[in-house]
């Protein structure tokens, strides 16, 4: 009788899980995650799949992910279905591999509560509804815990390899998961066995990228060059002292966005008082949070990292275990339900610096609606022969802007593909012109703007953006 009742807790926790996902699923866009980047280099791999040369091809991201990515788009035709749908899969196996994890070392209430925490967790929804790695990310970690706890060493090990391979701070796990096993076992030899079959596809995927980009840690050293840039920018405007305590406080702030504010703050609770008194499965709770406070001591301490909250999924979804909302039920199931919604809300189809704050954590994948409309315009409106040069702006918004515009590669003249932009340039005389907000190419205000020697006037403006078409002769004169 107790079983069936656990088993209906389950299924009702992935119900509430596919309702949230529905709408998001259809009506999203792909835009943060890097979902755009990801999607197009998978589908750019899938038409002659072969082995990945390292970072020259696949940039900053796993080769795991994108693998599965472009397979999936070969395989059912539709590169954005086939990347929605791994996700989706993903997401759903997570909210029932926490629900068993919580159940094994915390109990029933603990799992349901999880379970449901995960399940409306706005970030989660967003993650498992694009093209994004999270989702896919917190699948294999899950099920790597959960084999490690069943002692099922080799399979962890084998399933933890592949994580890092989807995520590279999936590799900060590795001797993590190694001490966890030695901690519950008391076996040196089986945790350095581990140890050595986890780590084996990072290092063979080092020794592909010294082999083809001359540089074992290429990857790394990008996402370090990138987060220290960000971390400089956001020093300046900040200022010393207020960034480091924006990076002290950050962590247990974002868990509380990621998995709603009430139970967040019963997680942490649960979490600090497990810590503190060595409760049952204390040590999950510190494998969680370790990652969290070396990225707590890069921000704080050598300020050479921007956190985002999507690095807070791992803590977030772990911290779940620990919730014991007491008395306080009611009140953390209305804010459950209530966060996504709110964010939702608050980001879409908004402008405004509001609605930009909720945007990344919002449940619906959605892009400023100016950016949304100027897509939307080219997708309908350019013809098959128009050439479309776009702006390159620091926040990346050209990029999910020609994501969504969906128009061929060879009709783009991007300023942000600095590799071949002088190539294109030699080879099209472009048509039409997409200047952007703080945009690199020019003043989007302006009617009319020149581009050497090619002078474009004004077809439609957005907030945001702009389109220009190439002046008609009497115009030019």
């Amino acid at each position: 009788m107790q079983a069936a009742r656990q088993v209906k807790t389950l299924w009702f926790a992935l119900a509430v899980a596919g309702a949230a996902r529905a709408l998001p699923l259809l009506f999203g866009y792909e835009h943060y995650g890097d979902a755009p980047v990801r999607i197009e280099l998978a589908e750019q791999w899938a038409r002659a799949p072969h082995l990945w040369h390292g970072f020259v091809e696949t940039y900053q991201y796993g080769p795991l992910h994108l693998t599965l990515l472009g397979l999936l788009g070969r395989l059912l035709g539709d590169r954005v279905i086939g990347a929605r749908l791994l996700s989706l899969g993903c997401g759903l196996l997570s909210v029932g591999l926490l629900w068993l994890i919580a159940r094994r070392e915390r109990g029933e209430d603990a799992a349901m509560w999880a379970a449901l925490g995960l399940a409306l967790s706005p970030l989660h929804i967003q993650a498992s509804t694009t093209g994004a790695s999270e989702a896919v990310f917190l699948a294999l970690f899950l099920l790597a815990l959960l084999r490690l706890l069943e002692d099922r060493v080799i399979r962890a090990a084998i399933l933890l390899g592949a994580a890092g391979l989807v995520r590279y701070d999936g590799w900060l796990f590795v001797p993590l998961f190694a001490a966890l096993l030695l901690y519950r076992r008391r076996d040196p030899y089986r945790a350095a066995g581990f140890c050595a079959l986890a780590a084996a596809p990072a290092l063979a995927w080092m020794w592909i990228n010294a082999r083809y980009a001359g540089d074992a840690l290429a990857p790394l050293r990008y996402i370090d060059r990138d987060h220290r840039a960000l971390a400089q920018m956001m020093l300046s405007w900040f200022g010393q002292l207020r960034w480091r305590l924006y990076g002290l406080a950050y962590f247990p702030v974002a868990v509380c966005v990621v998995v709603t504010p009430v139970l967040g703050i019963f997680a942490l609770r649960g979490v600090a008082r497990a810590l503190w008194r060595r409760e049952p499965g204390w040590d999950l709770a510190a494998l969680a949070w370790i990652p969290a406070a070396y990225f707590t001591f890069r921000t704080v301490v050598l300020a050479d990292f921007r956190p985002m909250a999507r690095y807070a999924m791992v803590a977030a979804a772990i911290s779940l275990l620990f919730v014991e909302v007491g008395r306080f039920r009611r009140l953390a199931m209305a804010v459950l339900i209530a966060t996504p919604l709110a964010l939702f809300a608050l980001s879409w189809n908004r402008n405004g610096a509001l609605a930009e704050w909720a945007r990344p954590l919002s449940p619906v994948s959605s892009l400023p609606p100016g950016i949304a409309q100027a897509a939307e315009w080219l997708r309908h409106d350019a013809r098959p022969d128009d050439v479309v040069l776009l702006d390159s702006v620091w926040d990346y918004l050209d990029i999910p802007l020609a994501f969504a515009a969906g128009l061929p590669d060879e009709q783009w003249i991007r300023a942000s593909w600095t590799d071949d932009f002088e190539q294109r340039l030699s080879r099209h005389r472009p048509t039409l012109a997409v200047l952007l907000y703080q945009g690199k190419l020019g003043d989007w205000t302006q009617d009319r703007f020149d581009f050497r020697g090619q002078r474009f006037c004004v077809q439609q403006r957005f907030v945001y953006a702009a389109i220009y078409r190439r002046c008609p002769r009497q115009v030019v004169e």
